[in-house]
């Protein structure tokens, strides 16, 4: 398995080439992320799939909208599907206005707030004012790769203020976001994830195929400029997660319901092989104020999460 990048003609011509002029509209929007995969990119708007760009040749590219968000059926202006001359790229850049009113009318019949929340997380670590005094930089978001036969909400990079000063001090963490207390149980709640997260980080092969993915991600993301506000003072060190360190499992749970008894019943199954893990540290984010910027301070052990929520076991016996 190899890393999950696009290649150096895709970044040349994302940042001074054809595409530049999308590159500078997603560098000048807030409300966008890019994300990086094998040869090609994602453009998220509020956790949709705006614009698909994938690499067919040397100054070519295919562009792709998910009609699906179109459900009245002609809302948009023609798209050019191939990306080969100035102008069908500003046809594309120009029509991101629409397209945006397109998505928001479906996301109001059809709400995805666990995905629309991830981006917030991404923007809030990666590019806003605060960015550059967290300690979590978001590589990618809904990551899917069967290849790699893996699926995660967020992939980033643990990389704490005072040890910026070398590349090999920084290490990956997964993270699982949850809207809601209705996302935590059931066939894809938190105990199914623990077990999905065991199983691929015990697997040499995939785990170390993902953390090079991660690591190309960053640098890329950071070559291209805007997309994360990090190394302001000049840091030009490289990101490089040991495969040896344990990473950060970490559970981010929006919204939680105090009244709710899910939440409870979940840390009362919790049983020990994950709570004490050989292969990952078992984190969950509390926010220390409103807001999503992510810090090693805010990342609690089960024991002090627990301790948080004020958890009672109330198993009889």
């Amino acid at each position: 398995m190899s890393a999950r990048i696009i290649s150096k003609t895709f970044i040349k011509d994302l940042k001074e080439g054809i595409l530049s002029p999308i590159l500078r509209r997603v560098q000048n929007d807030e409300t966008l992320f890019l994300a990086i995969r094998k040869d090609y990119v994602n453009i998220y708007y509020r956790g949709g799939n705006i614009m698909k760009i994938q690499e067919l040749g040397p100054e070519q590219y295919s562009a792709l909208f998910d009609k699906k968000y179109d459900h009245h059926k002609g809302g948009l202006p023609p798209l050019p599907a191939q990306l080969d001359t100035p102008d069908s790229v500003n046809v594309w850049v120009k029509s991101f206005p629409r397209i945006k009113e397109v998505m928001d009318f479906w996301f109001s019949d059809h709400p995805k707030l666990e995905r629309e929340f991830q981006q917030v997380v991404a923007r809030e670590n990666n590019n806003s004012s605060v960015s550059n005094t967290t300690e979590y930089f978001i590589t990618d978001v809904e990551f899917s790769d069967s290849e790699m036969g893996a699926r995660f909400d967020m992939l980033a990079i643990q990389w704490l203020r005072g040890k910026r000063k070398h590349g090999n001090t920084c290490r990956p963490a997964l993270i699982e976001m949850k809207f809601g207390d209705s996302a935590l149980g059931g066939g894809a709640g938190l105990l199914k994830h623990l077990q999905d997260f065991e199983m691929f980080i015990t697997d040499k092969e995939r785990y170390k195929s993902l953390l090079e993915t991660m690591t190309s991600q960053f640098d890329q993301m950071r070559e291209l400029g805007g997309l994360i506000r990090f190394g302001n003072n000049g840091n030009d060190y490289k990101a490089i997660p040991d495969e040896t360190v344990r990473p950060e499992v970490v559970f981010l749970l929006a919204n939680h319901n105090p009244d709710s008894t899910i939440l409870n019943t979940f840390l009362i199954n919790l049983t020990d092989d994950y709570v004490d893990s050989l292969h990952f540290d078992l984190r969950f984010f509390v926010a220390n104020f409103a807001g999503y910027g992510l810090h090693e301070k805010s990342m609690l052990t089960l024991a002090e999460f627990r301790e948080h929520i004020n958890f009672v076991d109330n198993r009889k016996g």
